[in-house]
Order: structure tokens, then C-alpha cells, then sequence
């Protein structure tokens, strides 16, 4: 765990991020899968796409300014997180996934552990996150990083009852 770390999406990692959008195809996960799969269509547009988020530049009407991280072990994507500048109801400021081929190893702690530091950076002081209560995996790793939590709400967009959480970055 000790070679893990946060970088920009890039050309370096082209191979290694198809790989781990396929394996959400692989396991059948439509969600995910729909997220990435215009990293294997056109790789360098979907480069863009996401430099895009992360400035003012080309920002879709309603969305927020959204950085995004890939956690490399080694020389392979195994997670990718979301920050974003702002909250968004029903999802929060951070959100983050583990390649289906890579859970259970302890990725989505340091992932979220490493994106916190990055939030900091940002200038988010409290960061709120959710799960879908259903998620027992992604409410342990929230709590292990100090998640304290604020309660349930309901997404009616998904139609699920999630956990809402609070970390505290910055003490006063």
C-alpha cells in the first residue's frame, strides 16, 4: 500500500484505465461502465472531457467544477475519485469506485484518505459524502476515515436511501 498514489488522468495510463473500465463490463456493472466507456471509444476526448470539469472551461449547465484522481498501485489504475469543488445533494463533494477486479484490499480507504488531502488543497473544510445504506463496504471506509454521520436522506432520482456523512478537514 505504501506505492499508492493520486494522479491526473493522462496518456500514461491509457492501457492500464481501459483495462479498468472493462472490468466493470466484465462484471456487468452498467453504472460504471457508462461512465468510462468513452475513455475506450476516444481516449483523448474523454482526456478532455474531464480537464474540462476540473476548470470553468466547457462546464455543462447545473454542474460543478469536478477534479478528477486516479489511485495508481504501482503502475495500474485501480480507483478513480471525484472531488467536487462544490456539494451536490444526494452525492456530496467526494465520490470514488475500486475496480471490481481490485476490492477488498484496502484501495477505497487510502482512496478516500488521499482525496480528503486533496479536498484540503481545494479549500473544502467540511467534505460531505453519501453511500447508499446498502453499501456496507463504502459506510466502513467513510467511518474509517472519520466519517461522522449526519443521517439518511433519500436520492429520488436513484430511488435509494443513502447515508449522509460529514468529515471535518480543518479545525477551528
Amino acid at each position: 500500500m505504501k506505492d499508492l498514489f493520486l494522479v491526473e488522468p493522462n496518456k500514461i495510463y491509457q492501457k492500464s484505465f481501459e483495462n479498468y473500465a472493462l472490468a466493470y463490463k466484465k462484471t456487468n456493472d452498467k453504472h460504471y461502465f457508462n461512465k468510462y466507456k468513452k475513455a475506450l471509444e476516444n481516449f483523448q476526448d474523454y482526456l478532455s472531457d474531464l480537464h474540462n470539469y476540473s476548470e470553468v472551461k466547457d462546464l455543462p449547465q447545473g454542474e460543478v467544477i469536478t477534479s478528477t484522481f486516479w489511485l495508481i498501485d504501482k503502475k495500474d489504475v485501480v480507483g478513480v475519485v471525484r472531488i467536487r469543488h462544490q456539494e451536490i445533494e444526494c452525492a456530496g463533494h467526494i465520490g470514488y469506485d475500486i475496480s471490481p477486479d481490485c476490492r477488498n484490499r484496502g484501495y477505497g480507504f487510502q482512496i478516500l484518505k488521499l482525496a480528503l488531502e486533496n479536498a484540503i488543497k481545494i479549500g473544502i473544510e467540511d467534505v460531505i459524502l453519501t453511500c447508499n445504506i446498502n453499501n456496507t463496504a463504502s459506510k466502513k471506509i467513510i467511518e474509517k476515515n472519520n466519517g461522522k454521520l449526519l443521517g439518511t436522506i433519500f436520492d429520488e432520482e436513484e430511488n435509494e436511501y443513502l447515508y449522509k456523512y460529514s468529515i471535518t478537514l480543518i479545525n477551528n
